[in-house]
């Protein structure tokens, strides 16, 4: 495959790579091949953002908690591309079930994720940084050779300015989204609060 195009979701993105603010540490980004069907959807993370949140999981008791500390403490030390795959259960009676498509590996049920998180090893989102993750995934879980990233929802400086100062007094706590990002994004957090529902119950 020549080329893969890029959707990002996040104003913020933008906003450091034009130098409004530092660099975001996470983007979820959609992949789409040259005839604009979905290849995929994955977050990227990095490494700034993994140590934050290294603190946050330090908190939690649980064993998925020290499986997670392990992962995210081996990915800090080194300069590699690590995945972490969030499983969803198979809801039988009301069908609510989803798997990724591409080649993510399944659980010890035989359930794909519904979800990958790719955490790259720059400190920040850069177009570099999505470049070179898009060629990284689509080698390892779409199985295909990529000569080209095209990154769409390209914001320019001044679009990117405005929405920035509309915004800047509560930047700290919060993410903002393209209006046609909202409804795909609320879709997938259902389906992630449903499954680590499951997964509390049967403890």
């Amino acid at each position: 495959m020549k080329k893969i195009i890029v959707q990002t979701e996040s104003y913020n993105l933008w906003w450091g790579v034009h130098g409004l603010c530092s660099k975001v540490g996470w983007e979820d980004l959609r992949l789409f091949n040259e005839d604009n069907e979905r290849l995929a959807i994955f977050c990227l993370n990095t490494k700034r953002y993994l140590r934050n949140e290294l603190l946050e999981i330090k908190k939690e008791q649980d064993s998925e908690a020290e499986t997670l500390i392990m992962a995210v403490e081996k990915y800090l030390v080194d300069n590699q591309c690590h995945y972490w795959y969030n499983y969803n259960e198979k809801y039988e009676e009301d069908g609510d079930y989803f798997e990724v498509p591409d080649a993510a590996p399944p659980n010890d049920q035989g359930v794909k994720p519904i979800f990958v998180d790719m955490w790259h090893p720059d400190e920040g989102i850069d177009l570099e940084t999505i470049r070179s993750a898009v060629k990284q995934f689509a080698k390892d879980l779409l199985k295909i050779e990529v000569e080209e990233v095209e990154i769409e929802h390209s914001i320019p400086f001044e679009e990117a300015l405005e929405v920035f100062q509309e915004h800047k007094d509560d930047l700290d706590s919060k993410i903002i989204f393209y209006d046609d990002a909202i409804a795909e994004l609320d879709l997938i957090m259902k389906r992630l609060a449903k499954s680590i529902s499951s997964s509390s119950e049967e403890e």
